[in-house]
């Protein structure tokens, strides 16, 4: 530790570059597409504990795996994780780089799709900062340097384009997250074709109720509530490690949008726990499905990672 449609790009420079994009035959003709959001922790912290990243990276792919998911962006993705994803999924393609000025090292907040059914037609990454082309940049207080990766995707069998945009908003600084995450929305408006579908993912470290999510909220539409079902799972996102029995969305929903945002019920007997990771969709963008996922590890009582993975299911 965010509807009209609109698009990530710009004129980009060099620190934008992007990886290339593999090319495999279609396997799906479906329109559904299953997407999702995942803090997966990096590796350097928790270590000499059962939650180390040695303890957890095997049980977490598999975890993963299950999910099934066509498209997701994970954030907090360190060099040797990313190692790790890649060679666990072998049939994704990955899209995104690291934030350090290398922009080789430190976290990632990276693109994961399916090759056999989407194709690549442009991306790249930039730095939520007063100078997002340079790499490594930092602005508006931040605690390190902040970014956002996308990808514009084609399906291979129907030629549906959508964009997939992920980002890591800053956990320190309230100034940061709402700068980054307006220049987030300036790009996505500055780059793409009009009626170009949206689909923006990650860790914005704010509630629904905070400035950032408030911004988003004007031009996109939060996943959740645009759901055809009643959306599955716990409220909370962030669990911190904390395993307990945390109020679920279906019953959180019942509170009113501010005091669900609050650490605890105005009576003081409902805990609900930080809502922070998101999926949101242009409004085009039907949603079927929507669960925040609170799995443990298999033989424990031990979660994947400090954060839940959020899915949806949508048709472009």
């Amino acid at each position: 530790m965010n509807t009209k449609s609109f698009m990530i790009a710009a004129v980009i420079t060099l620190s934008t570059a992007f990886s290339g994009c593999a090319i495999a035959q279609s396997s799906n003709g479906n329109d559904t597409i299953r997407v999702g959001t995942y803090n997966v922790r990096l590796s350097a912290g928790d270590k000499g504990t059962p939650n180390a990243w040695a303890n957890r990276k095997d049980d977490i792919v598999v975890f993963m795996k299950n999910l099934n998911l066509d498209v997701f962006g994970l954030q907090e993705v360190r060099p040797d994780q990313a190692k790790h994803f890649d060679n666990a999924f072998k049939d994704y393609q990955k899209f995104g780089e690291h934030r350090a000025a290398d922009r080789v090292s430190d976290e990632a907040s990276p693109i994961y799709f399916r090759t056999n059914i989407f194709e690549c037609i442009k991306g790249g990454t930039f730095w939520l900062s007063e100078t997002p082309d340079i790499p490594g940049s930092k602005s508006w207080g931040t605690a390190c340097p902040r970014i956002c990766s996308w990808a514009i995707l084609k399906n291979r069998k129907n030629g549906k384009v959508f964009c997939f945009a992920n980002t890591h908003t800053d956990h320190r600084s309230a100034l940061a997250r709402k700068e980054g995450m307006l220049l987030v929305i300036k790009r996505m408006k500055d780059f793409s074709p009009a009626g170009t579908p949206i689909v923006f993912t990650g860790d914005h470290n704010c509630r629904e109720t905070d400035e950032p999510a408030q911004a988003v909220s004007k031009i996109l539409v939060d996943a959740l509530y645009a759901s055809k079902t009643p959306p599955e799972g716990p409220w909370r996102t962030f669990s911190g490690w904390k395993v307990d029995n945390a109020i679920s969305t279906a019953e959180a929903l019942k509170f009113p949008r501010k005091e669900r945002n609050a650490n605890v019920s105005a009576d003081g007997k409902v805990k609900f726990g930080p809502r922070i990771d998101y999926i949101y969709v242009s409004e085009s963008i039907k949603v079927l499905t929507y669960k925040t996922h609170a799995d443990l590890r298999p033989g424990t009582k031990l979660y994947h990672s400090d954060h839940h993975p959020v899915t949806a299911e949508i048709e472009l």
